[in-house]
């Protein structure tokens, strides 16, 4: 078919398909494809299934993703190489109506434009999975659906490092993003941010993992006026990232109609500053064993603290503003509170 949505879709052009509730077992195979829209390995449909290992993978051209699964399809894979080139070619994705992809013990490459490592619309689990995309994100979640990383390595080329974002294609529900990522290595190339959230909601949970970057900016929450996603002035991102037994470095963004909640929980460590432009509607919570290493003046709507004499808080001299409007902030009484090192937390 020359039809993107049945290539897409319903896994017409694919190497190997499993659809109408099929299940299909396929191992020590080498599968190639260079046509369009032709997808590797693609479960289409509730109940469809393949089982894969000890398969390599290697598509050319153009929306020709490795492994992909649509419509409730599930995909288990082991010991997996892949290698696509071309435009939206992810080496793992999961496509509209959803889908299911656990992945272990492999490899993948994507090269092409907008083809990340990952990309779900689905629920993707990757575990030791080792991956670089050279012209797109590490990892994109659209819509209600996850990717979980555990014990595995991803490197992007992307403007952000992971993108958790609604389009308006019809491909996903709309809800909430979720990212997980546990004992793992994330890396990006590029300038942007390490991670950028536009019209949704999305969680991001980091535990023991590296990340990678060079911005500066670990986290971007805005709308966007130049992709047709959401409608413009109402397209922000609302974002609860979560450290657990994490470093984080990095400032923190927030654009007018965003939302950022930041929790370090369990001897997480975060060093950067919060919406320094004062621009946006940013929170924290820290647990006692967390700290927050405080680069600049910051801006937050609340802070919350187990430790509630905020010795958790090395503050460098810097100025922590909060909303004494804010009930969240009663516990402050709306005072200025000099920290152990000159900074200061002060009502704005």
């Amino acid at each position: 078919t020359t039809d993107g949505d049945e290539s897409n879709f319903y896994a017409v052009n694919s190497i190997l398909a499993a659809v109408g509730a099929s299940t299909v077992t396929i191992s020590d195979y080498t599968l190639t494809s260079a046509a369009e829209g032709s997808n590797a390995i693609f479960a289409s449909g509730e109940g469809s299934v393949i089982y894969v290992s000890g398969v390599t993978i290697k598509t050319t051209g153009n929306s020709s993703r490795g492994l992909d699964a649509t419509y409730d399809g599930t995909v288990i894979a082991d010991n997996v190489d892949i290698a696509t080139t071309g435009a939206h070619c992810a080496s793992i994705a999961t496509d509209r109506g959803e889908g299911t992809i656990k992945v272990t013990d492999s490899t993948v490459n994507s090269s092409g434009d907008g083809s990340p490592c990952i990309y779900s619309t689905g629920s993707i689990t990757a575990t030791n999975v080792t991956g670089t995309a050279t012209g797109s994100q590490a990892a994109v979640v659209e819509g209600k659906n996850t990717i979980t990383l555990i014990n595995s390595h991803l490197t992007g080329a992307g403007k952000n490092g992971i993108m958790l974002y609604q389009s308006t294609s019809g491909d996903a529900a709309e809800g909430t993003c979720v990212f997980t990522s546990t004992d793992s290595t994330i890396s990006t190339t590029s300038t942007g941010e390490m991670f950028y959230i536009t019209n949704t909601d999305a969680e991001i949970y980091l535990t023991n993992t590296i990340l990678n970057f060079t911005s500066g900016i670990l986290l971007n929450a805005a709308g966007n006026d130049t992709n047709n996603w959401g409608i413009p002035g109402s397209n922000g991102g609302k974002i609860m990232l979560k450290g657990i037994s994490q470093i984080l470095e990095g400032d923190i963004t927030c654009d007018a109609i965003s939302t950022v909640e930041l929790r370090l929980t369990e001897e997480t460590e975060y060093t950067g500053t919060i919406d320094k432009a004062n621009a946006g509607d940013v929170s924290i919570t820290l647990d006692s064993d967390s700290i927050w290493n405080v680069t600049g003046d910051s801006y937050v709507s609340y802070i919350t603290d187990e430790d509630e004499s905020l010795s958790n808080i090395v503050s460098n001299g810097y100025t922590i503003y909060y909303d004494s409007s804010d009930s969240s902030n009663d516990w402050l009484n709306g005072q200025t509170i000099t920290l152990s090192d000159g900074g200061t937390v002060s009502p704005l």
